[in-house]
């Protein structure tokens, strides 16, 4: 079978690959303060498709009012490749932005504010979605949205992709799994990057965890400031959306994750608010397409009466139910499928086996995990076995889920071999990179490994086809714009038509009920007079007709005196005809 995936790109099938670079942790002095200069677009979905939700951040400088910084900070948009140029506070698709603080110690031992403020921006039909933002009447480039409206009743010629890759943190590694996300959302439409954990790593440079669980509130800011700042030319062009790993959650204590920095940076617009410790804020869902896409946090409680179990469990069920999600795909850190002869198998060990059960109840067809830092797909397995045992490239169906680690974002490698597991359908321990799932029709996906090899070529390894046994919609063959006005042309016609026709049978009927309704001068009136009293004597019937002109008072008021209009001219006469014959008058 053909490949359906095509990315204008020379796409080299590797049976092996070259060991990366040594992975670094990047001195985070290269990220200086950006005096008051915007900086960290973030793209976010909404519950609407057809909107993005649209972060950015600005170091502000202290002694700084904020409502004058405000008033001063907009956000500004454009379609089509427009340049922009004459941006101002009176320019079309200028937005008003809304604001939250942080504050912030530097280096110097000053004071700053982190602001970051969001807006909504709209996508248009076969239009490209452009923007700028500002702080402060500082405006920062331009940036464009490689992301694009979706039509559903065209849904079938539509190419979407969810790129997963985490584990990133902020090293010299990053780079290329990021540098591979941005290419692909080059060429190839409405791509999403989803990040199952391991988002800033907040760890010291040392990798000491112990150390990490006692980082400060400052020091953790500092390295999210870091981060989005390298993401950032990602983050402006592809929606983003993240799972938490137990790192990303620190200063790390139990009371603390509704006031992370993962959750000030990175949740969702149309997630709980709930200020509860067990908030939703945490674990989320939303559609890409036809696909439903869920994120866990396998760090959290997930007992049978949890907050977080008794959501998941409903989402599934809601859609398991739809028509409009065809796929189900659920992220999050620490992986599902492990056993006890696997990494970190005291990790959450009950959480896995509650999200295999609903996995194996609601039929999730993806499970995508970053906790192992290497690239790895599984056979489909239900119950932490495996259901599905085929060894192809093409599965006609799934019988089971399909397990992805993704933990190739930047942070390093490990090489621990789990290809000599029987649940293990392809390992790769080599490579920076990302995960990629490629629908290609509302039945067929196709996924891979994908990365951007020293030679700047994109590099895919892992080649699976995925299809399902969907009912396909009839074909949508769009109007032509020569039958939308006929057919509204028509319309227009019929309506007039309807409206003359009334008109016509009101004032008929007025004309016959209401003789006020006669004009003062009439012309052109046959008067007739008849005989008050008509006794059969065809000697005593006389009739007169005669054309004359006169005022509605001389028209005779007697019973036997009657005035009728020349457009009666033909029923007058018949009605003459008649009483002629039956009198024995000759007309």
């Amino acid at each position: 079978m053909k490949h359906q995936f095509t990315l204008p790109l020379l796409l080299l099938h590797l049976t092996f690959s070259a060991s990366p670079p040594p992975s670094s942790p990047l001195d985070l002095s290269i990220f200086p303060e950006t005096k008051t200069v915007p900086y960290g677009p973030r793209l976010f979905l909404t519950s609407d498709q057809n909107y993005l939700n649209l972060v950015w951040c600005c170091d502000i400088p202290p002694d700084t009012r904020i409502k004058e910084y405000e008033s001063a900070t907009w956000a500004t948009f454009w379609y089509n490749g427009a340049t922009g140029a004459a941006i101002n506070r009176t320019a079309d698709n200028v937005t008003q932005v809304s604001g939250r603080y942080k504050n912030r110690t530097t280096s110097e031992n000053q004071t700053w504010k982190l602001g970051q403020y969001n807006t909504t921006m709209e996508l248009r039909f076969n239009k490209t979605l452009h923007y700028k933002i500002s702080c402060n009447g500082v405006v920062a480039g331009k940036f464009k949205v490689l992301y694009k409206y979706w039509d559903k009743h065209t849904s079938q010629a539509d190419q979407w992709t969810l790129l997963s890759a985490g584990s990133v943190g902020l090293y010299n590694t990053t780079h290329v799994a990021l540098n591979t996300i941005r290419t692909v959302a080059e060429n190839t439409n409405n791509v999403v990057w989803t990040i199952p954990g391991g988002v800033v790593m907040d760890d010291t440079n040392t990798g000491n965890d112990s150390q990490a669980e006692n980082m400060t509130e400052l020091e953790s800011l500092t390295r999210w400031r870091a981060w989005i700042q390298l993401a950032q030319n990602v983050t402006c062009c592809s929606p983003v959306a993240a799972a938490p790993s137990e790192l990303d959650l620190l200063p790390h204590k139990l009371d603390n994750q509704l006031h992370s920095h993962f959750r000030w940076f990175m949740e969702l617009p149309f997630v709980s608010q709930n200020q509860s410790s067990e908030s939703e804020v945490l674990w989320y869902s939303f559609d890409h397409r036809n696909l439903h896409v869920v994120s866990v946090c396998t760090y959290c409680n997930l007992s049978d009466d949890s907050p977080q179990y008794r959501w998941l469990e409903e989402d599934l069920k809601a859609a398991t139910a739809t028509n409009e999600t065809h796929w189900i795909l659920v992220m999050g850190h620490d992986p599902v499928y492990e056993d006890e002869e696997a990494l970190h198998p005291e990790v959450e060990t009950g959480a896995r086996k509650q999200l295999d059960k609903l996995f194996a109840e609601h039929k999730v067809d993806f499970g995508v995990w970053s906790h192992e830092r290497w690239y790895e797909r599984t056979k489909p397995m239900t119950n932490l076995t495996v259901s599905d045992d085929r060894v192809s490239n093409t599965l006609d169906s799934v019988n089971g889920t399909i397990h992805y680690s993704c933990g190739t974002g930047g942070a390093p490698l490990q090489h621990y071999n789990m290809g000599k597991y029987k649940h293990t359908a392809r390992f790769e321990a080599n490579q920076y990179g990302a995960c990629g799932f490629f629908r290609t029709r509302d039945n067929w996906y196709n996924t891979m490994f994908l990365t951007i090899q020293s030679d700047g070529r994109m590099h895919e390894l892992d080649y699976l086809t995925i299809t399902k046994d969907l009912p396909q919609p009839s074909p949508f063959i769009p109007e032509s714009h020569f039958s939308k006005f006929m057919k509204v042309f028509g319309i227009v016609i019929v309506i007039g038509a309807v409206i003359m026709l009334l008109i016509t049978i009101l004032i008929k009927a007025v004309q016959k009920h209401d003789p006020s309704f006669i004009p003062n001068k009439i012309r052109n009136v046959r008067y007739r007079k008849e005989p008050a009293r008509l006794d059969g004597s065809s000697e005593t019937l006389q009739v007169h007709e005669t054309e004359i002109e006169m005022d509605i008072a001389d028209l005779p008021s007697r019973k036997e005196d009657k005035v009728m209009l020349l457009e009666e001219k033909e029923e007058t006469e018949l009605q003459l005809q008649s009483a002629a014959q039956m009198y024995g008058v000759m007309m």
